[in-house]
Formats: C-alpha cells, sequence, structure tokens
C-alpha cells in the first residue's frame, strides 16, 4: 500500500472465531507502525463481542486496544451493533461509539482502504 494511505480496518468476526479477531488487531497495529497513514479500527455486527468486558479473553483484548490507542489508532465499535446485540456501553471495553455504516461510507467517500475481516 502506498505511503500515506490512511485505511480503515472493520471487524466482523465475533467471538466465533477469537484467534481470527487477535490477528486482526495484530495486523492492526502494524498498519500504524509502518506509517501508512491514520488507521482506525471499527468493531462491525458480531466484530463487537470482541469488545465484551466479561469475556475470558478480556485482558489480552483490552492490552491490545490500550496499546493501539496509544499508538495513534482510532478504535470505534457500532451503536447499531451494541443495540442489536442487547449490549450497552458499560459492558463494553472503552471505544468510541459511532454509526458504523456511516463511518464506512465517509471513509470510503474520503478514499480511505477498507479492509474488512
Amino acid at each position: 500500500m502506498p505511503e500515506g494511505r490512511s485505511i480503515l480496518v472493520v471487524l466482523t468476526t465475533g467471538k466465533e472465531a477469537l484467534v481470527r479477531a487477535n490477528a486482526v488487531l495484530q495486523l492492526t497495529g502494524a498498519l500504524q507502525q509502518h506509517g501508512t497513514g491514520q488507521v482506525e479500527l471499527l468493531f462491525l455486527g458480531p466484530g463487537i463481542e470482541v469488545l465484551r468486558a466479561n469475556q475470558r479473553n478480556s485482558p489480552q483484548f483490552a492490552e491490545q486496544l490500550d496499546g493501539l490507542r496509544r499508538a495513534g489508532v482510532q478504535v470505534a465499535a457500532c451503536r447499531n451493533s451494541l443495540e442489536n446485540l442487547g449490549l450497552t456501553e458499560d459492558q463494553m471495553l472503552p471505544a468510541t461509539v459511532v454509526q458504523g455504516g456511516v463511518e464506512v461510507a465517509t471513509r470510503i467517500a474520503e478514499g480511505w482502504d477498507v479492509l474488512t475481516f
């Protein structure tokens, strides 16, 4: 990818594939480290499950997400996905709550690359 390109990483994989979710978090960090431009991570649909604060993998995911934020990655969760799964923000690891579809459409219109997992 050309240097300076901004990337939105969208995680739609939930608790059914936590190993894949872990790999996506690592990939997101690598994209940020290699100076590709702005990197944002959006949890959408079942991907919201990764942000649940009360699961076995929560400490590991919390640590990874903290590292991503420290590296400059914006971490966001889809409001509609939260509502559809019956979850509230206080049940989740920290993330900015946004309208996921609007975020994806906006980033595409701005010329961002969008990677969906």
